[in-house]
């Protein structure tokens, strides 16, 4: 059974909206707090409350950072302790000068991937881990137009960003999640200031993040989806879309900051067994049909070779009447749903068609391979069908019969007979 996390950033998605969203799902955040240590960075805790987001409850988990001073390095004021949490509603990461401001700390890329190669946390954390912070790299390197070696993260959202993408990686492993899958991500629009002065939304490594990937935009005035969620998702997700067939066992909502709005600013999860398919495999496939009523039946033969040379997996021909009960043909033809236009190109330049109608349907199928046997007269491939382990047909491969039957001079369905029972006798 594959075990799969499904997010639906419907109102956006952040590093710590996803944390959230598993704590809510079931991740024993003590376990994750015992964990992260391995990653050998300190100066930060990780605090958890129950909130309301809308009319949702929904888990806040936020990373806290030590301050000099005070209990445990915190900067103590009137006799209460006091942290600074950082806003997950802004980008964490800026490129910057690789000389930074005296008195001002940064973290280079390179250095944090160090950091994440060098822990002691399990070879898939490290995995995902680095892909994803190499890929916000990445991203903040083309909008600022540097080299990757000079992308630089502020000390500060570098920790934040560390403990988020690091300990999301971690709680997909401690959920023993096999495949992440995720819905599009919604941006927002309005404006956010940030290190290099005021950018529109979504900023611009974000929206670099999700280049290729489905969206969907608000009016919102805020920023929903950080750079580092966007990391995340498009990371860590196998697929965007709708939900895969599965039975749910258990969702979240992760919270991610109070704002006035009609949607809940909160990340949901669905933990979940993906439902296997059967031994007969499905897959989905073009059906293009066109009715022809005014063609030279001696071009449908040439046209069916041209189609098949242009990718269609089959074609076939129907006897109808149309209006006026004028005789006709159904051209039908199943194609890869990616050779769409070859194919269509073929039915108007190689007959009289105006028009297509297209269909996409699921068909049902079978495993398929194929062995070569000896016979007296040469090579003869066997398609063979299979349910699991159980073979439950075999044909000889036509092409090769007729190329036998021609060279032997035999009839093609005796060469059939023995190239079938030859097959059988190397199963034997």
């Amino acid at each position: 059974m594959t075990k799969i996390a499904y997010f639906q950033p419907f109102s956006g998605c952040s590093g710590d909206m996803t944390l959230g969203a598993l704590a809510d799902a079931g991740l024993d955040l003590e376990e994750l707090r015992r964990a992260l240590p391995k990653l050998n960075l300190g100066g930060y805790s990780i605090e958890e409350e129950t909130v309301r987001r809308g009319a949702f409850q929904c888990t806040r988990v936020r990373v806290v950072l030590d301050e000099p001073g005070g209990p445990s390095g915190r900067v103590t004021e009137n006799g209460h302790s006091h942290a600074h949490a950082h806003d997950h509603s802004h980008a964490h990461s800026h490129a910057t000068e690789t000389k930074a401001s005296p008195g001002e700390a940064h973290r280079s890329l390179g250095s944090i991937i160090e950091l994440i190669e060098s822990s002691d946390l399990p070879a898939g954390v490290v995995k995902n881990a680095k892909a994803v912070f190499t890929r916000l790299g990445e991203a903040e390197a083309r909008v600022h137009g540097v080299d990757i070696e000079e992308v630089h993260f502020h000390e500060v959202g570098a920790v934040d960003s560390i403990v988020d993408i690091v300990g999301s990686c971690l709680a997909l492993e401690l959920l023993e999640i096999d495949e992440v899958y995720c819905a599009p991500i919604t941006v927002g629009t309005g404006f956010v200031e940030g290190a290099h002065g005021r950018m529109p939304l979504p900023a611009p490594a974000t929206a670099e993040l999700l280049r290729g990937f489905p969206i969907e935009q608000v009016d919102s005035g805020a920023e929903l989806t950080t750079p580092t969620g966007a990391a995340l998702l498009t990371t860590l997700a196998v697929d965007f879309g709708p939900m895969p067939p599965v039975t749910i066992s258990s969702t979240g909502l992760g919270a991610g900051d109070e704002r006035r709005g009609a949607t809940p600013n909160a990340l949901r999860v669905f933990l979940a067994d993906r439902i296997e398919k059967e031994n007969t495999g499905r897959d989905t496939v073009l059906l293009l049909e066109t009715n022809i009523d005014d063609m030279s039946s001696e071009w449908i033969g040439y046209l069916m070779d041209r189609l098949f040379e242009n990718g269609a997996l089959d074609v076939y021909v129907t006897p109808i009447l149309m209006k006026k009960t004028r005789p006709a043909h159904k051209l039908s033809i199943l194609g890869p749903l990616d050779r769409e236009r070859e194919l269509a190109d073929t039915l108007f330049t190689e007959s009289t068609t105006l028009g297509v109608r297209r269909t996409e349907i699921e068909r049902i199928v079978l495993e398929r391979e194929t062995m070569e046997i000896e016979t007296p007269w040469g090579p003869v491939r066997i398609k063979i069908a299979r349910r699991g382990d159980e073979r439950v047909g075999a044909s000889p491969e036509y092409e090769d019969l007729k190329r036998v039957a021609k060279a032997a001079g035999l009839p093609i369905k005796e060469v059939h007979r023995q190239a079938l029972e030859l097959y059988h006798r190397s199963l034997d």
